[in-house]
């Protein structure tokens, strides 16, 4: 669908750190200055292991888009895993993948203090 393509594309996926078999993305979109997620990626040599953390200060759960009449809009959060596997799972290789999904109690990392 032409306007999810659209709407996708308001996310960035910003690699901050690289690793021979792991690599952590930050979670941008177009209506934000500071990142909204973060995206880490552990490679074991046959899986590829993904943990997502979504940020609070973001509208997750809100509908990406509204066409009328249409039944099943779906939300940002659904849009970010198209955007995941299209922009960092096809270019490490595809194959099997498993994807965890945190939301954080915390807008930013550093507030974190280990919690989730």
């Amino acid at each position: 669908m032409a306007v999810e393509d659209v709407v996708a594309r308001e996310f960035a996926l910003k690699r901050y750190i690289r690793a021979h078999s792991a690599e952590k993305y930050l979670v941008y979109h177009s209506t934000q200055k500071r990142p909204c997620g973060q995206l880490i990626v552990v490679d074991d040599g046959y899986d590829l292991f993904l943990s997502l953390i979504l940020y609070p200060s973001f509208g997750w759960d809100e509908p990406a888009y509204f066409l009328e009449g249409d039944p099943d809009g779906r939300s940002f959060s659904e849009l970010l895993v198209d955007v995941v596997a299209a922009d960092v799972i096809e270019p490490w290789g595809g194959g099997k993948w498993h994807l965890e999904i945190f939301r954080s109690a915390s807008p930013e990392p550093e507030d974190w203090n280990g919690e989730m």
